[in-house]
């Protein structure tokens, strides 16, 4: 049984840490649906984010990125990415051919000229959207804090190898939502324009059936980004049950 269903929306707060400086600055929303691509029944999964009103004024933020993938297991067949943070602009947008191993990639950047590329992949090859919902289908029962699971994850010109390492359970704060027992991940990210890459980025997920994406955090080059559940709907499970009003340091 999927711990996800057709209709699921999950609305987090996004924050910006940059030394002692801690301001929500954006909404970001991860939904789920069914439906059909190139006449085959496909999930559709979508992670949009942008800036608040306020905050526009001083660095506009736009981000989609947008996921299908087959509805067993979490095999991909598109991928499509736009993302604009003030004066940069890049659109990627992949159609994956399983037969070839390859993905034919049509990639865009405001500083470049268009570019159509084919990139070899592997199995167990993600991406941004997608890689919330292979975490939300691994065996929990089975998992050993340590373990760590090589996965391929695409973006931009490459399919780069990154290991999630499986950190163990914690008790997990959200603010204004309670205390919530989880399953902690660590994403290892590789150096770049954006991430710093000496830290992992850091996942949280709910340890009921729902599996749900409670909270994250990723390095960049100057503070961090840190997103944490605010509401839900259409949930597979009860989730309501698992929250706790106790607060944990």
């Amino acid at each position: 049984v999927d711990p996800y269903k057709d209709g699921e929306k999950i609305v987090f707060n996004v924050s910006y840490n940059w030394h002692a400086v801690q301001t929500d600055v954006a909404k970001a929303n991860l939904t789920a649906e069914k439906t059909s691509l190139n006449g085959e029944p496909v999930w559709h999964t979508a992670l949009t984010m942008k800036t608040a009103p306020f905050f526009d004024v001083f660095f506009k933020i736009r981000e989609s990125f947008e996921s299908w993938f087959g509805l067993k297991g979490v095999e991909p067949r598109r991928f499509l990415r736009e993302t604009r943070e003030g004066d940069y602009h890049a659109i990627n947008d992949y159609r994956y051919d399983h037969q070839a191993k390859t993905i034919h990639a049509h990639l865009e950047y405001w500083d470049k000229e268009k570019l159509d590329m084919d990139i070899p992949f592997g199995d167990c090859t993600y991406d941004v959207t997608s890689l919330f919902y292979y975490a939300r289908r691994m065996d929990y029962a089975n998992l050993k804090p340590g373990t760590v699971y090589k996965i391929s994850f695409a973006i931009d010109r490459e399919v780069q190898t990154v290991n999630l390492t499986y950190r163990g359970q914690e008790n997990k704060y959200i603010k204004g939502v309670g205390t919530i027992a989880t399953r902690k991940f660590a994403l290892s990210l590789k150096k770049g324009e954006v991430f710093e890459g000496n830290e992992d980025a850091i996942l949280w997920f709910s340890d009921d059936d729902n599996r749900l994406p409670v909270a994250f955090m990723a390095p960049l080059k100057v503070g961090a980004m840190n997103g944490r559940l605010a509401s839900y709907e259409g949930l597979a499970h009860d989730f309501t049950a698992l929250i706790s009003t106790k607060r944990v340091k």
